[in-house]
C-alpha cells in the first residue's frame, strides 16, 4: 500500500515536465537521427544520439529532483543499462525513446514513457509523443487523461466493444524473432486475426496501451518487452478503466517480457486467441 499523504499528482506533473523536455530534444534531434544510428547487438535493434540525449535530461532532473529514489533506465546514460540504480522503495522506470525504428524511419508513432513504481508496483505513467503532439498522463486513483498539443487534458475511458468481431487489436513483433526457439508471434496473429475487426502494428508499445486506454484500440498484446516498455502505458490503461496481464491472465506483465491490455471486456476472449500459460520468456 502507498503511505499515506504521498504526492502522486505531484510525481505525475514533474514526470509529464521532464518528458515534454525530452520530447524537444527528440524532435531537435530528428533531422539528423539517420546519421546516429548505431545497433544494439543485433541489426534491426537500433539506439540514436537522440535516445541518449533525451535519457540525460530526464534522469539528470529526477536524480536531481528526488535523490532517495531508485532509477532504471533502457540506455544507461547515467545509470548501469537496463538496471535499477539502486535498491529503493521507489523506482522511476525510463524509456527515453520508445519506437526508435520509426523515429529514424520518419514515423512519427514513437514517444518518451516515464513510470514510477512504488515497490515494483507502477502507480503514476507519462507516455508523451511529441511528433503527434500528444501526451497521455496517470497516477494510481486519480483516473488518466490525454491531452493534445496546448489544449487542456481530456479524460480517458477505455472502449466498451463487446464482440471480438467489431474489435481493433495491435501487437507487435521482437527485434528476436528469427532467433532460434524464440515465439515470432505468427500463430497468435493467424490465431486472431480471422475474428476481429482488424489488427494494427505501429512499433511502439506504450501508446499501443495508451491508444487501448483511449478506446481507438480495444486490446493489444505483444512478447519480450522489458520494464520501460511498458510500466507507463499500463498505468493510462488501468486508470482509463481497462485490464493488463501476462499472457497468461496473471499479473507478471511487468518483468515477465509479455503483456495483454483491453477494455476489459474482451479480455478473457483474447487470452482464449492469443494467451497461453506457457508463452516464451
Amino acid at each position: 500500500m502507498i503511505p499515506a499523504g504521498v504526492d502522486l499528482a505531484g510525481f505525475r506533473d514533474c514526470a509529464t515536465k521532464l518528458a515534454m523536455a525530452a520530447g524537444r530534444t527528440l524532435m531537435q534531434h530528428s533531422a539528423s537521427a539517420a546519421s546516429t544510428v548505431e545497433s544494439k547487438g543485433r541489426r534491426r535493434e537500433l539506439v540514436t544520439a537522440a535516445d541518449r540525449a533525451a535519457e540525460h535530461g530526464i534522469v539528470s532532473g529526477l536524480l536531481a529532483a528526488f535523490p532517495d529514489h531508485a532509477v532504471l533506465a533502457e540506455e544507461g546514460v547515467l545509470t548501469t543499462q537496463g538496471k535499477a540504480s539502486k535498491t529503493a522503495d521507489w523506482t522511476w522506470i525510463i524509456d527515453p525513446l520508445d519506437g526508435t525504428t520509426n523515429f529514424v524511419h520518419g514515423l512519427p508513432f514513437f514517444a518518451v514513457a516515464i513510470a514510477l513504481a512504488y515497490r515494483d508496483e507502477p502507480v503514476v505513467g507519462v507516455v508523451h509523443a511529441p511528433a503527434l503532439g500528444e501526451t497521455f498522463a496517470a497516477a494510481r486513483g486519480l483516473g488518466a487523461q490525454r491531452r493534445r498539443g496546448e489544449g487542456a487534458p481530456v479524460a480517458l475511458r477505455v472502449s466498451r466493444t463487446g464482440e471480438l468481431a467489431d474489435a481493433l487489436l495491435a501487437t507487435g513483433f521482437s527485434y528476436n524473432r528469427n532467433e532460434p526457439g524464440r515465439d515470432d508471434n505468427s500463430a497468435r496473429l493467424a490465431a486472431v486475426l480471422p475474428h476481429c475487426r482488424d489488427l494494427r502494428r505501429l512499433g511502439s508499445a506504450e501508446l499501443d496501451l495508451c491508444y487501448t486506454a483511449c478506446g481507438t484500440y480495444d486490446g493489444y498484446w505483444e512478447l519480450y518487452l522489458a520494464p520501460y516498455d511498458v510500466a507507463a502505458g499500463a498505468v493510462v490503461v488501468a486508470e482509463a478503466g481497462g485490464r493488463v496481464t501476462d499472457l497468461a491472465g496473471g499479473q507478471d506483465w511487468l518483468h515477465g517480457g509479455q503483456v495483454l491490455a483491453s477494455n476489459g471486456l474482451l479480455h478473457d476472449t483474447l487470452l482464449r486467441h492469443v494467451g497461453t500459460r506457457n508463452a516464451p520468456r
